[in-house]
């Protein structure tokens, strides 16, 4: 599995400011997906959470982040070794599009609302269907994968993994599925692991 084997996992996506809103300095926030630690550590430095913890599947990401100073754990995000109600916060940034069917993003999800007692920030990417290449690859990618939004990423002729694109319906959905309902979210400009600039979200979604 790339992500489990790649030398780093890239970290790309800032919390919008009117969701990181949605922390507190008493929260204690883990990181599903955590990569090097990156947003852990601007959260530690502005002062929110009081316990800060990493979880990831990439062993290269996960020892930045334990140098970094940050408790992590090397896991399934949608099996995770920690007791129920377990945080306050829960951060999910770029890890549902690399997650290849609906039914296992719906599982991340619900583990998340079983460890997670408040607040869910979540950060990804948006379809962005008016970009000639994205359109292009949408449409390949459905060929190859029967899912709208989904697509197959290559370096040459090397498949390295499956990512997705959503629609704030789909990620509404799943998050209703999963116990959270969305309260506040931001759309800017994110960039991908590629470097491509393309439409993201940023939302914060209450447990229900």
């Amino acid at each position: 599995m790339y992500w489990t084997t790649a030398s780093c996992v890239p970290s790309t996506l800032d919390l919008a400011p009117a969701v990181r809103a949605f922390l507190a300095p008493g929260d204690r926030i883990i990181d599903l997906g955590c990569g090097p630690g990156r947003t852990l550590n601007a959260l530690r430095q502005a002062g929110l959470g009081r316990c800060h913890v990493g979880a990831d599947v990439n062993p290269p990401s996960l020892l930045l982040a334990a140098c970094a100073g940050f408790p992590v754990v090397q896991a399934d995000l949608a099996a995770m070794p920690v007791a129920d109600a377990a945080f306050d916060a829960g951060i999910l940034q770029a890890v549902l599009t690399t997650i290849p069917t609906p039914g296992e993003r719906l599982a991340v999800l619900r583990e998340a609302r079983r460890i997670v007692t408040r607040v869910l920030c979540l950060g990804d990417f948006l379809q962005n269907w008016e970009l000639p290449y994205y359109r292009t690859r949408y449409e390949t990618g459905l060929a190859e994968t029967g899912e709208c939004g989904s697509f197959v990423v290559r370096e040459g002729a090397v498949e390295l993994y499956q990512a997705h694109h959503f629609t704030m319906d789909e990620l509404g959905d799943l998050l209703g599925r999963a116990g959270f309902s969305v309260v506040q979210a931001a759309y800017p400009t994110v960039r991908t692991r590629s470097g491509n600039l393309v439409r993201g979200v940023s939302l914060a979604a209450l447990t229900l």
